[in-house]
């Protein structure tokens, strides 16, 4: 068995190496086609009447040594985790009633797997990734002190709440800055963590990273910021295109205030990342109003 979890583990490597050199790691190649391959190598040289347990047990073990020896990140493993195991399992099974002549029809469900692995590996098997999320609050404020503490910079003192907390960019400080077309202000993200020495490094660096946004548009109660740059990690998930701000008076000592986010999906397959990357994001949206220097 130990030779079985070797081969995984080198087929794995390969396979990953094959996607980095071809710009594809964000698709379902990298997310369906790895645990694929894991499987098939693992249940070939497994017992038959324990294959699946097994394969379970050596994805384990690979997401583990992934953060020790490839650089992966707590949070892009706890995220591939779900999906890995579910085409683990479906891969496993097959194999091993094809290897146990059950049956040809399960042939189909490899097949199913490999059509699946093609998603945003080519355009033209991509799906649309455009999403805007929404955040609302009225806060005990009069529109000009909202627009103003809009304009001033964003404390993010505040930690991180829920799924925000489990390894994502910590905003650090914000440049703040007028909402007049053109204007520029740049949010700083932390780096990785420092790791001990006998692990490998974090992929994405221990040096703090940057999103930039400009003004795009203007009227007396609302403004578009556009991204134009994002060398944090997150923008190998996703591409953040604008930022929509208003805000509207609801009573004489209350104004209402709405965020809007929009981005494009890059992580594949759409099923999977889609509703997973949607939540963060809303979550992500909440947090940036409930850290404005505002009376609730």
């Amino acid at each position: 068995m130990l030779v079985g979890i070797v081969l995984a583990f080198a087929a794995a490597v390969f396979v990953r190496y094959v996607l980095q050199e071809t710009g594809t790691t964000q698709s379902a190649a990298f997310y369906v086609g790895i645990p694929a391959v894991i499987a098939v190598v693992v249940v070939l040289s497994a017992p038959s009447r324990s294959a699946v347990g097994i394969v379970m047990k050596v994805i384990t073990v690979l997401l583990l040594m992934s953060m020790m020896l490839l650089g992966e990140g707590f949070i892009c493993v706890i995220l591939a985790a779900p999906i890995f195991y579910l085409v683990g399992a479906i891969v496993a099974v097959a194999v091993d009633k094809v290897r146990r002549h059950d049956g040809l029809k399960v042939m189909a469900i490899p097949v199913l797997v490999v059509l699946a692995s093609m998603e945003g590996v080519v355009p033209a098997t991509t799906l649309p990734g455009a999403t805007t999320v929404s955040a609302h609050r009225v806060v005990a404020a009069s529109p000009a002190a909202v627009e103003s503490a809009w304009e001033r910079p964003v404390n993010f003192d505040a930690d991180l709440p829920g799924v925000l907390s489990w390894g994502f960019p910590q905003p650090l400080n914000d440049s703040g800055g007028a909402f007049d077309v053109g204007a520029r202000r740049t949010v700083a993200f932390s780096g990785a963590h420092h790791r001990l020495p006998f692990l490998s490094e974090h992929h994405w660096g221990e040096d703090s990273t940057e999103l930039t946004f400009e003004v795009e548009g203007r009227t007396p109660n609302s403004a578009r910021l556009r991204v134009v740059d994002d060398s944090t990690p997150i923008a190998s998930w996703l591409t953040w295109n604008v930022a929509d701000i208003s805000w509207h008076t609801v009573d004489p000592s209350h104004t209402a205030v709405e965020l809007d986010l929009s981005y494009t999906r890059e992580l594949a397959p759409a099923w999977y990342f889609g509703p997973i990357e949607k939540f963060v994001a809303e979550r992500a949206a909440a947090y940036l109003l409930d850290s404005l220097d505002l009376p609730r």
